[in-house]
This record gives C-alpha cells, sequence and structure tokens, in this order.
C-alpha cells in the first residue's frame, strides 16, 4: 500500500495454480486484535489453489494505540470508500479500496470483534456474520454456518444483513457487485478462542468459495 504514515503491509499469497482470489482485512479498528492476530496467522499459509490478499492491520495507527481510532482520525469502518485527496482517513480507506479494484477477488472478507463493554449494539452484533448486498455471500454464510454452529455448544452464529453507510462491507459490496462477509467474535469470549473461530469461519468461507475442502 502507498508509502506514508498510513502506510501497512499487504500479503499477496498466489499459489501459482488457476482458482479463485480472496481478499482478507483484519485491523480495520485497532481494538479488534482477534481479526489482526487471525489475519496474520492466515497471511503465513500458502494456498492450494487461486490467491489470497491479506491486510492484517488496515489501521496501522489505531492498532498501535489499541483503540477504534485515533483522536485525530474519522472511524475507518465510517469511511469508505474514502478519497485520495481527503483527509488521512478518507485517503486510507480510498488506498484500501483500491486493493479491491486491483485484484477483483470472487470474496472479500472483513474481520472485526463486538466489543466487550455493555453496548446494546454489540451484544446484538457479536457472532455473526454481516452479509454484502449480494445473494453470494448469504448463501456462503448459510453453508459455513451449518457446518461450524453444530460444535459451538448452544452458542451459535447468526447472520445479519444491512453493514451501516460508509462501511468497508456495505461499499465493497455496493461498488463491485461481489461477497463480502464480515465476521464478529464477541470479546466476552478468551482471545485464543476468537482467533482460532474467526481463522475456522474463513477458511470454511474460502473452502465454499472453492467447492471443496481445503
Amino acid at each position: 500500500m502507498r508509502s506514508s504514515s498510513l502506510s501497512t503491509v499487504a500479503y499477496v499469497l498466489d499459489s501459482g495454480r488457476g482458482g479463485p482470489v480472496a481478499l482478507i482485512v483484519g485491523g480495520i479498528h485497532g481494538d479488534e486484535p482477534a481479526g489482526m492476530e487471525a489475519a496474520r496467522l492466515l497471511a503465513a499459509e500458502k494456498p492450494v489453489r487461486g490467491k489470497i490478499i491479506v491486510i492484517p492491520v488496515a489501521n496501522r495507527l489505531a492498532a498501535e494505540s489499541g483503540v477504534r481510532a485515533p483522536y485525530y482520525m474519522q472511524d475507518l469502518n465510517r469511511s469508505f470508500p474514502g478519497k485520495t485527496t481527503g483527509n488521512d482517513t478518507e485517503r486510507l480507506a480510498a488506498s484500501i479500496m483500491d486493493v479491491v479494484a486491483r485484484y477483483r477477488p470472487e470474496i472479500v472478507i472483513d474481520l472485526h470483534e463486538a466489543s466487550a463493554r455493555p453496548d446494546p449494539e454489540s451484544r446484538e452484533i457479536a457472532d455473526t456474520l454481516i452479509l454484502g448486498e449480494d445473494g453470494r455471500s448469504a448463501e456462503i454464510a448459510l453453508v459455513v454456518l451449518e457446518t461450524i454452529n453444530p460444535a459451538r455448544e448452544g452458542r451459535p452464529f447468526s447472520f445479519l444483513s444491512g453493514a451501516p453507510a460508509g462501511s468497508f462491507n456495505r461499499e465493497v459490496s455496493r461498488r463491485f457487485r461481489i461477497p463480502v462477509i464480515t465476521v464478529e467474535t464477541s470479546q466476552h469470549e478468551p482471545l485464543q478462542r476468537r482467533v482460532e473461530t474467526q481463522i475456522e469461519i474463513v477458511k470454511h468461507i474460502l473452502a465454499v468459495l472453492e467447492g471443496g475442502a481445503r
């Protein structure tokens, strides 16, 4: 991504074999560590087929401070599609959208966490898959939930639609008409379990996309 104080690392994992292209993004919010750690671990695995682009820490400045967004920036997940000539947050959003435009993935997976703070909105979105505005994301999510929920011991994931205006999910699905799934684990669970859950869900999503087991 562009060289500046906003720069972060994007990994391009190419299997060298034909197959789907997927984009995985963590760290849009800097106080959601499970998605960032899951993305880092996924970036260490070469795909069997196709290509995977991983941005483990989308908002590096937020992550370094451990906050949703630094006080001098807007919420990145309300700032998409961004502006190349805008403020820091808008330029960062535009740069991430450029990655989508460059690689044209068949799916985008957006890794988040619902806060452990007593917030009704966080409780509502905890343990959910938030779907983009396309038919395919719902089809993929349903297959994933049927696979993972039997083993979740009374803590099933569900799915929601209607990502907020300016979110990565909504703007990518609207502008590129590709499936987008946002994974929301709950920070009430231990970090390691959240990381494992994020990785498990990502791998199941990719398996559905590929039409077979990974």
